[in-house]
């Protein structure tokens, strides 16, 4: 009877070793494949709150219903014949002020103001840009909330600024930055370019705590121009910084 040859000791331990080098080895699309899923994992734990987020509907009024209220409003104004002259403004300054204390067209704006917003608003002095106040209207529903539009035009121009003072700022929602659906929140500051048919104008939205300020012009620098005037501008990390023409839904 012929006896199996014996097999090598180290012949067994070499191919066990080698058995154990192949399980040991690193497969290449794993090691992908893991690293997608933490970056992706990553990547919604940054970008995931702010998603879901965007499908988050607070309560309250679209801001792009306020700015049809107000261009309506602005777009229905017929400046009267004569203005300064039936208020007795002969000697108005730019201001809309003359040495004898506020004009016709001040005092009612101060009484429009008081009447819609509390005591102690007063309409703003664009004296510096050549703008005087010319007119006041207490509005009633622009987007369901009170206001009152403020007219101011130049002499020297022939120009015309809208100003409408909302009460409530906050009861207004849109769209910041980031994608986040907010209320109006004071500190706010948007900019934008309107577009009325062939007519663009310049439109700015600051919000304060009692009420948010809209304001029109003949074009955007001119609305910057007055909304400096009324609050300069804050430094990005002071306000939410706008973007042009993704804010107002």
């Amino acid at each position: 009877m012929l006896s199996r040859p014996l097999k090598h000791p180290s012949s067994t331990r070499l191919r066990s070793g080698r058995r154990t080098r192949g399980a040991a080895r690193v497969s290449l699309p794993a090691v992908l494949a893991a690293l997608a899923m933490v970056a992706a994992s990553v990547l919604f734990g940054i970008y995931g709150p702010r998603m879901q987020q965007r499908g988050v509907r607070v309560a309250g009024t679209p801001l792009a219903d306020l700015i049809k209220a107000v261009s309506r409003s602005a777009a229905s104004y017929s400046p009267p014949r004569s203005a300064r002259l039936a208020d007795g403004d002969e000697g108005v300054d730019a201001d809309g002020t003359g040495g004898g204390g506020p004009s016709g067209a001040v005092r009612t704006a101060i009484e429009d103001l008081a009447e819609v917003l509390g005591p102690g608003v007063e309409p703003p002095s664009f004296a510096t840009l050549d703008l005087a106040l010319v007119g006041s209207t207490i509005e009633r529903n622009l987007a369901g909330a009170s206001g009152v539009r403020l007219v101011y035009e130049s002499d020297r121009s022939g120009g015309r600024v809208f100003l409408f003072e909302v009460r409530d700022a906050m009861q207004f929602t849109h769209f910041d930055s980031q994608g986040r659906y907010l209320p109006l929140l004071s500190g706010t500051r948007i900019e934008e370019e309107l577009e009325l048919g062939p007519t663009r104008l310049g439109l700015v939205i600051l919000g304060f705590e009692d009420r948010a300020t809209v304001i029109i012009a003949i074009n955007v620098e001119t609305a910057v121009d007055v909304a400096d005037a009324i609050r300069p501008v804050l430094r990005p990390e002071e306000s939410s910084v706008e973007s042009r023409g993704s804010e107002l839904s």
